[in-house]
Order: C-alpha cells, then structure tokens, then sequence
C-alpha cells in the first residue's frame, strides 16, 4: 500500500521527475569518465573519399523512391564533407547539406542542410492501440532548412548543441484508406520554425562505429510561439546506448530511449470550432451519399488527431527507420514515449582497405551482419505506457565506410515484415526521414 501511495506521488510530479532523470543519466555518465575507453581511430575524419552512388531505398510508411547521391568526405583535407541526392517514386526528395564545418578547430562545429520533399504519408490514429487499417494521407509539399551549432571537447566525447529548423509546406488534398481524394482543406503554406538545445557524452571507442562503452544523449524542443489556436509544448528526449564486446570484434547493444511532450500553453480544442478551421468541408463541398459519408470520417479523423495533439502534446514517434523496425514510420505517436531494444553486432572484418572504383573512392573498415530485437510503447498515460508495448525483430546487413555506415535491416512483428535500405546506425537521436 505504501508502494502505491508513493507511486501516485511520483505521478503527481512526473514532470520534474522526467526532467531529473535527463539531468541524472548524463551526470552518471561524468561520474565514470575517468575510465572511458580509448578511440580506436581519430574522430576528426581526414581520408579523402567520395561516393557517387544510386538510391533504390524504401522507407516503411512513405513507399518506394529512386535516384542518385553524391558525397565528398574531408574536403581539403579537412574534417568537413558535403552530400546531395535526389529520388522520385511513390514519394520525391531532394536536398544538399555541408557537415563538419569547422569555425573554430575541433572545438566548434557548424552543420547546415536545406531539404524539399513532396510526400503522402501514412498517418495513423493516436496511441498504440490505433488500427493499421485505418489512415489518412495527407499529400504535403514542402521545403526546410536546419542548422545546427555544437560545441565540443576530448575527442567528441563531450558535445553541447544548439539546432534551429526552419521550414514551410502546405496541404493539397488528404486521401483515405481507400484511396478517396478530398481536397477541400486549406492549402495555404503554412511556416513552421523549432529550435533545440542539447547534448551528448559519448564513453565510446568510436562514435561512428562503437564497440565499447556507453552514450547518453539529450534532447530539447523548446515551446515555439504559435497562433493562438495551436498549443506550444516542450519536447524530451533521452537516449542512452551501452556497447559490450564480445569475440574478437564483435559487440552487443543495449538501447533505452524516452520522449516527452510537456504542454505549456494550450489552444484551441473544441471541436466546431477546430472544423471550422481545419475541416474538410464536407457538408459544403461534397453532396449527401456514400462520399460525403467518407469525406466526414476523413474529416473526424484529422480533426481529432489534431485536438488530441493540442490537449496533450506529441513525442516523437516509433516506427520506420530508427525504432521498431517492422513498423511503418510515424506508426505509433502519443504525448510519451518508452523504447528498449538489443542488437548483436557480428563483424566479418575489421579492416583499412581503400578502393577507388571510379565512381567510389575511399576507407572500407568493416562489414557486418546483425540481429536484432525491439519493444516499445506510446501513451498519453503513464500507466498504459507500461502495460502496453509492442516489438519487432529482425537481421540486418552493414557496410562500414569512412565516414558512413550503410545498412539493410529486413524486420517482422505484429504488422508484418518491412525492409529497409538506410544510412547510419538504429536508434539515432536524428536522421533525415525525422529531422526535427
């Protein structure tokens, strides 16, 4: 009974509570810093490489895309490197971005990329519970630009930032299920700009290829000031990944990751009121039968994600590309947010091959085989939040480069089997299918 009464206590003051075990993982993390281990290779990259490269990728969620890349790595032989790619198929992207740019060596870090995307994806109800079957697609069009400043010590090790996005996109219909088009929606652009602090202590033997140790990552997004009718809200993340090794070069690794929505102002939530400014216009535009019947059931469901967002909040998402692998992006979303999972790393070589193939130059260190196993869960309630989850599991091949790690996971779970083609390790805090 005192463990309950003491249980509602903790509930009562989840906020701070969530704010304290942000600020305590990364202090645990300073306790032991005196005994990280070394890097196994210097963390300010220097080999020149480029890659000049096709993409046939499928982002769960999205669909299918072709097209092409480029990327130069340490430019001038400097840490800094530039990238591009275009693609276009069930979903069109294309962007540019300058990475490791050096204002002050080694201790100053400026990243910048600008992005335009036209895309229809899936978008599930809220909550975990919500049924794959049921979904609207939003076709949107849009463009951002993200930049991101980080402060740096001992090797990467130690990393402060600050990320500022600034984009715009706008509607131009909503389909359903079905495939049914419904275009009466606003289809003004519509801005949107966020800003971020946070940071990492990387107790790692590598930051692009870790085989030991550990690493803590925080991540804020600060309220913004909306239009009276949207609510603000501040964002957690916390993420923490621990490396042991195994055999000779391989590892396994754990991952626990948290997301928060704090609402801090809240808007406009009546529902007449959000029809009249978000709505369909079903009744004006569509007349009475079977498709206004379904024009008012796609109208029900986006209005309601909409005031579910304002009451409570979002936190980032499960599913796609980074966390529960067998599920389609965006598929699981509510105000909190609760993931752990463990991956065996199998490294076929350990290696420092360069190859130059006229279209690729550069280092090849590795190549990798994985197996992997995921739960998560999402709630707007605490208390379903550790009654519920769900999981994915699954094998995956890596190619390890300098500078890039490219990899094939194929995962299945209680929706099925999904396939993937992407760049970077899982259970990133950032990637470019979820930049802010």
């Amino acid at each position: 009974m005192q463990i309950l009464t003491l249980y509602k206590k903790i509930l009562s003051k989840r906020s701070l509570l969530f704010l304290f075990l942000c600020i305590a993982l990364l202090f645990s993390q300073l306790a032991v810093s005196l005994e990280f281990p070394e890097r196994r290779r210097d963390q300010y990259g220097k080999d020149f490489s480029y890659y000049m490269y096709p993409i046939a990728g499928e982002i769960p969620g999205l669909g299918s895309a072709l097209g092409a890349g480029g990327t130069v790595l340490n430019l001038g032989g400097t840490d800094t490197d530039i990238t591009g790619y275009y693609i276009d198929g069930d979903f069109s992207a294309s962007g540019v971005a300058l990475i490791d740019l050096h204002p002050i060596k080694k201790r100053l870090i400026l990243d910048v990329g600008f992005n335009r995307y036209q895309v229809a994806p899936i978008q599930f109800n809220r909550g975990l519970d919500s049924d794959p079957d049921d979904y609207i697609q939003p076709n949107v069009k849009g463009q951002y630009f993200i930049g991101q400043l980080t402060l740096t010590f001992n090797e990467r090790r130690f990393e402060s930032f600050l990320r500022a996005f600034d984009g715009k996109e706008r509607l131009s219909k909503i389909l359903d299920a079905d495939g049914n088009a419904f275009e009466g929606i606003n289809q003004n652009w519509q801005y949107h700009s966020s800003l971020y602090i946070g940071g990492s202590i990387d107790l790692t033997d590598d930051r692009l290829d870790p085989r030991k140790g550990s690493r803590v990552e925080l991540n804020i997004l600060l309220p913004q000031n909306e239009s009276s009718s949207n609510s603000e809200f501040l964002v957690t993340d916390v993420n923490f990944t621990h490396y042991v090794p195994t055999r000779k070069w391989d590892s396994l690794a754990f991952n626990l990751y948290a997301s928060h929505a704090f609402v801090t102002r809240k808007g406009e939530t009546d529902y007449e009121a959000v029809k009249i400014s978000e709505g369909l216009n079903c009744e004006q535009q569509t007349p009475a039968g079977p498709e206004r019947d379904a024009c008012l059931k796609t109208e029900n469901t986006r209005l309601s994600q909409i005031i579910a967002h304002r009451k409570h909040g979002t936190a980032s998402s499960l599913g796609g590309t980074q966390r529960l692998r067998s599920f389609s992006n965006y598929r699981f979303y509510a105000s909190k947010v609760l993931f752990y999972g463990m991956e065996y790393r199998w490294n076929l070589t350990d290696e420092h091959t360069p190859f130059n193939i006229y279209i690729a130059k550069g280092v090849r260190t590795g190549m990798q085989l994985a197996a992997f196993w995921e739960r998560g869960s999402v709630s707007d309630d605490y208390r379903d939040l550790i009654k519920k989850s769900r999981s994915s599991y699954g094998v995956g091949f890596r190619i390890v480069l300098s500078g890039v790690v490219i990899r094939i996971d194929a995962a299945t779970g209680d929706e099925g089997f999904q396939s993937q083609m992407f760049i970077t390790y899982p259970w990133s805090m950032f990637s470019v299918d979820s930049p802010g």
